[in-house]
């Protein structure tokens, strides 16, 4: 719920009280128009990284300027979720090709 509540008042989509996951799903959706409108990469590809670099990535994100190994916002990520996040990146761009 909290992510379709997100959804509305960030993107201003329309709350579907029967499935709150379609309106979560519609405020990634705007989510990722957003972030290619401004010209940010939207995967491994776009961003010109490679799997072997996952392990260094995740490093920089979960330890770099003095964080704890995890990342906190939304909701808390660890070295585990931040590691699996980046490979659904890889295989998304896999399956691609």
């Amino acid at each position: 719920m909290r992510f379709a509540k997100l959804a509305v008042r960030v993107w201003g989509c329309q709350m579907d009280f029967d499935d709150p996951e379609v309106t979560a799903l519609e405020g990634i959706r705007c989510l990722e128009r957003f972030l290619k409108d401004i010209g940010m990469p939207g995967n491994f590809e776009e961003l010109g990284a490679k799997e072997e670099d996952i392990p260094k990535l995740v490093e920089a994100l979960c330890y770099g300027d003095g964080r704890d190994g995890s990342i906190s916002g939304f909701v808390k990520l660890g070295t585990d979720d931040c590691t699996k996040i980046y490979q659904m990146m890889v295989q998304e761009v896999n399956d691609q090709l």
